[in-house]
């Protein structure tokens, strides 16, 4: 009788003890995770398939872009440039090694291409990069939809301490300013 008691004791020993490596295994993973680093590749250059194109050039008319531009922040050629010179700029993530266009190369059709995308210091993030081709029709941006449009979208991964990691817009702004 005492055996089949020793085997109950023994039995629940090893079961507390594989338990408690299951869970010291899940939280080192739940730490590196979050730590988790890539080799960062290089920014993509501006090339050709990264100009902007016309709006007669997108499959709808003319009317309908122009219908979801927001009527309080129209295009202007001079925004137009300053956002492409933007997009392929390092210098808006705290450490110079990522731009937009890391994670929406022009020659992977404005993607990454990556399970889940790369951001400052080879931070691993969540998410991959979803394409920004036509992202101006989109109802919300992100995969989430946390944000209700372009404009809304451009400061987050800036701000993302994984994605570019600017402590606020001020420091990113001065950077570029300097």
């Amino acid at each position: 009788m005492n055996d089949g008691k020793d085997f109950w004791l023994a039995f629940l020993a090893c079961l507390a003890v594989l338990m408690i490596l299951m869970i010291i295994t899940y939280a080192s993973a739940a730490t590196t995770s979050s730590t988790t680093t890539a080799p960062q590749p290089p920014i993509p250059k501006a090339d050709p398939s990264a100009q902007p194109r016309s709006p007669q050039q997108l499959g709808l008319p003319a009317d309908q872009t122009q219908a979801v531009i927001p009527p309080d922040n129209p295009q202007t050629p001079e925004k137009i440039a300053l956002g492409q010179k933007l997009f392929f700029d390092g210098r808006l993530s705290a450490d110079g090694t990522v731009a937009c266009a890391s994670w929406h190369n022009p020659e992977r059709a404005f993607t990454d291409g990556m399970p889940t995308s790369t951001g400052i210091h080879g931070r691993v993030g969540q998410r991959n990069a979803p394409t920004i081709l036509n992202a101006l029709y989109n109802k919300t941006q992100f995969w989430d939809g946390r944000a209700k449009s372009l404009e809304d979208q451009t400061a987050l991964p800036i701000l993302n301490p994984v994605e570019m990691g600017q402590p606020n817009l001020n420091s990113a702004v001065a950077r570029i300013g300097a």
